[in-house]
């Protein structure tokens, strides 16, 4: 088990995050409302509630191993609302969340807020999966990073994850639209523990080279006679 260090997930990961977050952070004036509504309200935050809870426990394709096996979750998430994406990833031996954006200028203000969301957000939905209870590979209750300094028992899930926004990483052009193939390279080259100074990335390499994996990967889906993702996956 010592050989995994990460996996991934799609972005309907963020979806459910967001979702969760509305129904637990809404603000106080709206936070009066009926029994029925809470009720409502309830039962809709659920399925959104299992989804994140099954990704944890690596039950939803293509969570490709269950979060207590590995050191590191890679993220992509789109931010608020916008067309530009950032590669957050969750280092979970440190309780933080690593921000990687190809645009960290001025709109980084506007992104770090739906990082909070997940930051927020996860805490619960560790120790709702029984996350902590899975120790056959770290004994995750035992790191200093979860435990609470003052006590000495692990955080509650109050407690954010910290958050930080990686340093001198390659970045995309001014008003370009690259930003989904740099979240790509993130993950690819945090992967393969590739180094992502400024100098270290063509963007016209990559842009083909994964243009023509895409390609590649329809090709032979079609050839297989597979007619979605999913059976791919399974297949």
């Amino acid at each position: 088990m010592d050989q995994y260090k990460y996996t991934t997930v799609n972005c309907l990961l963020k979806s459910h995050i967001n979702n969760a977050h509305t129904r637990y952070y809404n603000s106080p004036a709206n936070d009066i409302i009926s029994t029925q509504e809470h009720i409502a309200r309830g039962a809709a935050v659920s399925v959104h509630e299992r989804s994140i809870i099954n990704v944890i426990n690596g039950f939803s394709i293509p969570a490709a191993l269950p979060w207590h096996l590995v050191d590191e979750v890679y993220i992509p998430v789109n931010c608020a609302k916008e067309f530009h994406w950032v590669l957050a990833v969750v280092v979970l031996r440190k309780r933080l969340i690593r921000v990687y954006d190809s645009d960290s200028g001025p709109r980084k203000k506007v992104h770090s807020g739906d990082i909070k969301k997940l930051s927020q957000i996860l805490p619960n939905y560790l120790h709702d999966s029984g996350f902590f209870e899975k120790t056959e590979r770290t004994d995750w209750a035992a790191l200093d990073a979860y435990k609470d300094k003052k006590i000495g028992e692990i955080l509650s899930p109050q407690h954010s994850f910290d958050v930080e926004f990686a340093q001198d990483i390659m970045q995309q052009e001014s008003n370009s639209l690259d930003c989904g193939m740099f979240v790509a390279a993130f993950a690819e080259f945090l992967r393969d523990e590739i180094n992502m100074s400024y100098d270290s990335f063509g963007s016209d390499y990559l842009r083909k080279r994964y243009a023509t994996q895409l390609w590649k990967y329809g090709l032979d889906k079609a050839k297989a006679g597979y007619v979605s993702d999913m059976m791919t996956l399974q297949g």
